[in-house]
């Protein structure tokens, strides 16, 4: 072995020593506990676990102090982070689509209380909106602030329902602002040329198509034939990137070998809604087939692996519980345009495999009703982390279970 090797591998081993004795600090104990968990198994969610991660997200909420919500959670931290331990800043990405979801969980369970935290948190994305009509990447506080195109475009859902929920002309004017920075950074082909996120690779991205779906809600609401243009031509991009196999290139954050069920759940997701809006059946081909063969890779107990090669190989032993509520909830979408029992059954088992892993007890209350961004907790997405975006996943997939 040569003697830088032997440099790397001491080092790479005083780290993991490091870790691991980091770990047992006071501090990290509630996080070392939930990765010794057992395996959670499958269990179908009941109006208790919906409850918890409703208070969860309003807790989040509230704990930002700005009408935003928190990025989540963090149990753990790694030696040498920059991150802080706990409650983190409001995040204005994943804030912005949570407003969809707290008008339909309070206009289905009674709830004034969510309706009007979704007005808060449409009202605070609105202060934030920056001059280009873009929304910003990152947590607040991080830096460049810059637009993203991906960002701003998961803002604009936002925008788009508080002006019909509440019709306040604000927001379609906010929601207008934001669709016409989107459609500045967009080519005839469907590819985002500009306006990349800072926190991840460049580049055009099939994912971006839920971007064009949200651009074909804002047309659809808003009587926009640009943004309805634009909105396919987003959805034509990301059919071009998919495989014979139902598999997505150019559809992770950094590695397009190896893409994330979440991002393959954005893909999915920004297909069928574009699908639905514009009443283009080919896109719902798309993500059927894809569907056909994720229902052969997902394990009977729910567990999916993470990260996937191009030949459906698990890359990670991990699973991605964003991804598998993101899946989920398009199973349930998909069922009510083409019946299909299978369908609903795959849903089922990757929705519960989630609620086998929902902290309803906990020494920690800020973790009671958190979804964590991976089981087991140190696994490699949102490690020993609970992202909000992962709660509003899974209320959004029991609802729309209740749908089926």
């Amino acid at each position: 072995m040569s003697t830088q090797s032997t440099v790397l591998l001491t080092k790479k081993l005083a780290k993991a020593g490091l870790e691991t004795f980091s770990a047992l600090q006071p501090r990290h104990w509630s996080a070392l506990r939930t990765s010794l968990t057992a395996h959670p198994g499958c269990i179908p969610p009941s109006e208790a676990n919906l409850r918890a991660a409703i208070s969860w997200l309003k807790r989040a909420q509230d704990v930002s102090g700005s009408g935003g919500v928190s990025w989540g959670y963090r149990a753990r931290l790694p030696i040498q982070s920059r991150y802080s331990l706990g409650w983190q800043p409001p995040y204005p990405e994943t804030s912005g689509y949570i407003i969809e979801s707290l008008i339909r969980y309070g206009e289905q369970y009674s709830d004034p209380d969510a309706v009007e935290r979704a007005r808060r948190i449409a009202d605070w994305e609105i202060s934030i909106q920056l001059p280009d009509g873009g929304t910003q990447g990152g947590p607040i506080g991080a830096t460049p602030i810059c637009s993203s195109t991906f960002v701003t475009g998961q803002v604009l859902f936002g925008f788009v329902h508080a002006y019909q929920k509440f019709g306040n002309q604000a927001y379609a004017k906010a929601a207008q602002r934001s669709a016409e920075f989107l459609l500045s950074c967009l080519d005839e082909s469907g590819r985002f040329v500009r306006g990349y996120s800072y926190f991840c690779a460049p580049g055009a991205k099939a994912y971006e198509v839920r971007t064009g779906w949200a651009l074909a809600l804002y047309g659809t609401a808003c009587n926009d034939a640009e943004a309805l243009s634009a909105g396919k031509r987003i959805a034509e991009f990301a059919i071009a990137c998919q495989q014979e196999n139902g598999w997505f290139d150019q559809s992770d954050l950094d590695s397009h070998e190896q893409p994330l069920t979440h991002t393959i759940g954005y893909t999915l997701e920004g297909l069928f809604g574009t699908g639905v809006l514009l009443g283009q059946p080919r896109y719902l081909d798309a993500v059927r087939k894809t569907l056909r063969r994720l229902r052969m890779l997902v394990q009977p107990d729910g567990f999916l692996a993470s990260r996937w090669t191009r030949d459906w190989h698990a890359a990670v032993d991990s699973c991605c519980l964003t991804g598998n509520c993101q899946i989920a909830c398009v199973c349930f979408r998909m069922h009510r345009y083409f019946p299909d029992d299978d369908c609903v059954q795959l849903g089922d088992r990757l929705l519960g495999f989630v609620t086998g892993t929902q902290a309803l007890e906990s020494s920690n209350p800020d973790r009671l009703g958190a979804i964590n961004g991976s089981y087991p907790f140190g696994g490699e997405y949102g490690r020993h982390s609970s992202p909000n975006w992962a709660a509003k996943f899974y209320v959004d997939a029991i609802m729309e279970r209740t749908q089926v």
